[in-house]
């Protein structure tokens, strides 16, 4: 004959049961925390690599905005070192085109077509200059400057002050502020007396 379980029985079985259950479920959340936690790591590690990598980011932005201004910078310097150079040949034709205005054109007998055709070039010769940024220095009665002139004589005189251009031999020029050729000129220093004195 089959035994048919007590109550007291009975209400045992279905706690062991919920106990099971529960512990179950505490094994399950157990786990959900631990995968969590370790879900947090892989958060954290993620945000920190992301930090590096936006820091990164901007270190490379500023080293490429540095490149730039550094290449542009170059790239100008090296247009006005060519400008120069090319500026630097012209004077040489402007010169000789200025010493045949002045020693050549100024002859009566010379045909007027060929003293104004050479006139008109050595024109052109001076405007494409000064479009290039070139300029003549005025150096006749200033005061000697070693950074722009180049003396080549020292003459004694009384009616100049001590330092004064008094002649210029060849014209000196500045390319947009910057010296691009020295002018060579005569300087006036004043006469020694003393030497006069003990001459007489």
């Amino acid at each position: 004959m089959k035994k048919v379980p007590q109550e007291n029985e009975r209400i045992i079985h279905i706690r062991e049961r919920d106990f099971r259950r529960v512990a179950a479920f505490r094994n399950k959340a157990k786990q959900f925390e631990a995968r969590c936690k370790e879900l947090e790591e892989k958060v954290k590690n993620f945000e920190k690599e992301i930090a590096q990598w936006k820091e990164r980011a901007a270190r490379l932005a500023a080293e490429m905005e540095n490149f730039k201004k550094r290449i542009e910078k170059e790239k100008e310097e090296f247009r006005i070192y060519l400008q120069a150079s090319f500026a630097e040949k012209l004077l040489f034709f402007d010169e000789i085109f200025e010493k045949i205005v002045n020693d050549i054109c100024s002859n009566p007998s010379l045909n007027k077509n060929i003293a104004d055709g050479l006139i008109m070039l050595k024109k052109q010769s001076s405007n494409l200059l000064e479009s290039l940024g070139v300029k003549k220095l005025e150096s006749l009665g200033k005061q000697f400057d070693p950074m722009f002139h180049e003396a080549v004589e020292i003459v004694e005189t009384d009616d100049k002050p001590e330092g004064t251009v008094i002649e210029e031999i060849r014209a000196g020029y500045v390319m947009n502020g910057k010296l691009l050729k020295p002018a060579q000129v005569k300087v006036s220093r004043g006469k020694n007396k003393d030497k006069g004195a003990g001459e007489a």
